[in-house]
C-alpha cells in the first residue's frame, strides 16, 4: 500500500508539473513577520474525523450567526500575544504598482499561478506582470511554504490580518512600491478588507473575489466540503500537521464547493487544484472570522471592485445574480465601488474558462483608478 501511495504521489507530481520555466522576474522569498494581537479563546478539539463532523454540525446550524450561536468562542485574551512567523512568498515583476494577493481556505498561493501544463490562461500572476504590475503572492500562515502554526491559537483571522498588514508595509518599504492594491479571494477577501481598514492610507485599491459580504450561504459550502482531518486523509502529504487542520473529503466534494457548471471549467483544473494547490485550513480560522464580524466595510476608503462567479456556492448559494447590489452601500466610504456578478464560474474564479476575461476586468478597474 505504501509503495502504491508513493507511486501515485510521484505520478501526480509529474502529471501536474509546470513544463515552462519560472520567469526571471519571479523569485521565491521568505518574509519574517512579527505580530502582536489578542487571540480568541476557542473551546474546540479535533482529534479525528468524528470531531470534524461535530464541528461541521455546529458551523452549519441555522443559529450559527446569532449572538447565542454554538461557535466555540469562550472569550479573548486580556492582552496581545506576540508571535513571529516566516511567510513564504513569491515576488514577480520588474516594477510598477504592487498587487498583494491573499488566497482562501483549502488553497495556497499556487491558486494565483497554476503549475499545470498549458495553464497559462489561468495564471493571474502572469497576466498581471504582462499588464505592467509587480505581484506579491504568499501562503497564509499554516499553509504551504509559510510557518506551520497551532491550528487553534495561532491560525486566527485577526492574526492573519495583522500578517497581511505587515506584508503591505513590506511592499511599501522593501519593494519600494509607490502604489499598492490588495487582491483577495474567498477567506482572503475578508482578510483583504480587514487590512484595507487598518492600513487605509497605504492601500490604493481593493479587489475582492469569492465574496458577497456575508455568511448566509456558508452552510452548503461547509456541509458539501465534508471536512476530514488532513493528516488522516493523506498522511504522506500532511502527516506533519496537527489534527486541527482539515481538508475536503475528496476531489468531488472539492469540485462541488469550488467549481460551477461543468461546461465552464476543465476537469483537469479541478483535478490539479485538489492534487497540488489545495492545502488544509486550520479550525481556528472560521470561528475567529465569524467572531470578528461584521467588519466595518464603510471604513474602506480605496476604490473597491468585486468580481464574482455567478455560480459561487459559498458566497452566493450557487447564484450571485443580484446579490451584490448592496456593495455600494456597504462600502459607503470607498472612492468608487464596482461589481460584476454574472461571470460564468463557480467559487474559484481563476480556475474557470472565463479567467482571462475576469483578469482583464480587474486590470481595467485598477488602471481607471490610477493603479
Amino acid at each position: 500500500m505504501l509503495a502504491y501511495a508513493l507511486s501515485a504521489l510521484a505520478l501526480a507530481a509529474t502529471t501536474f508539473a509546470r513544463p515552462y520555466p519560472t520567469p526571471s522576474s519571479c523569485r521565491d522569498i521568505t518574509i519574517p513577520v512579527a505580530v502582536s494581537v489578542p487571540r480568541f479563546i476557542l473551546n474546540v478539539t479535533v482529534n479525528d474525523n468524528w470531531d470534524a463532523v461535530a464541528l461541521t454540525l455546529n458551523l452549519t446550524r441555522r443559529d450559527f450567526s446569532n449572538p447565542t450561536d454554538p461557535l466555540p468562542v469562550a472569550g479573548k485574551t486580556a492582552a496581545p500575544v506576540n508571535s513571529t512567523f516566516n511567510v513564504g512568498a513569491t515576488l514577480c515583476g520588474t516594477g510598477g504598482p504592487l498587487l498583494v494577493l491573499t488566497h482562501g481556505i483549502i488553497e495556497s498561493k499556487l491558486y494565483w499561478r497554476p503549475t499545470l501544463e498549458n495553464s497559462e490562461q489561468y495564471s493571474f500572476v502572469d497576466a498581471a506582470v504582462a499588464a505592467g504590475y509587480s505581484v506579491l503572492s504568499y501562503d497564509r500562515i499554516g499553509v504551504g511554504s509559510s510557518s506551520k502554526v497551532d491550528a487553534i491559537s495561532d491560525a486566527q483571522f485577526q492574526v492573519e490580518a495583522a500578517v497581511l498588514d505587515s506584508l503591505v508595509d513590506y511592499g511599501r518599504h522593501a519593494v519600494n512600491a509607490t502604489k499598492v492594491a490588495l487582491v483577495g479571494h474567498s477567506y482572503g477577501s475578508y482578510l483583504t478588507v480587514a487590512s484595507a481598514i487598518s492600513k487605509t492610507t497605504a492601500i490604493d485599491a481593493v479587489v475582492l473575489t469569492g465574496f458577497a459580504g456575508g455568511f448566509s450561504y456558508f452552510t452548503p459550502f461547509l456541509a458539501g466540503s465534508a471536512f476530514r482531518v488532513a493528516k488522516l486523509t493523506d498522511p504522506l502529504r500532511w502527516g506533519h500537521l496537527d489534527p486541527g487542520y482539515l481538508t475536503t473529503a475528496d476531489l468531488f466534494a472539492e469540485t462541488y464547493v469550488y467549481f460551477g457548471e461543468e461546461h465552464d471549467f476543465e476537469r483537469r483544473m479541478a483535478e490539479w487544484s485538489h492534487a497540488v494547490s489545495s492545502e488544509p485550513f486550520a479550525i481556528g480560522e472560521l470561528p475567529s472570522l465569524l467572531a470578528s464580524s461584521p467588519l466595518n466595510f464603510s471604513a474602506v476608503t480605496a476604490p473597491v471592485f468585486v468580481a464574482q462567479g455567478q455560480f459561487d456556492l459559498s458566497a452566493c448559494g450557487g447564484n450571485c445574480d443580484g446579490l451584490l447590489e448592496t456593495m455600494e452601500t456597504d462600502f459607503a466610504g470607498a472612492k468608487a465601488v464596482e461589481t460584476v456578478d454574472d461571470l460564468p464560474s463557480g467559487h474559484n474564479l481563476n480556475l474557470h474558462k472565463v479567467a482571462p476575461k475576469a483578469f482583464g476586468m480587474i486590470f481595467d478597474f485598477l488602471k481607471r483608478h490610477g493603479v
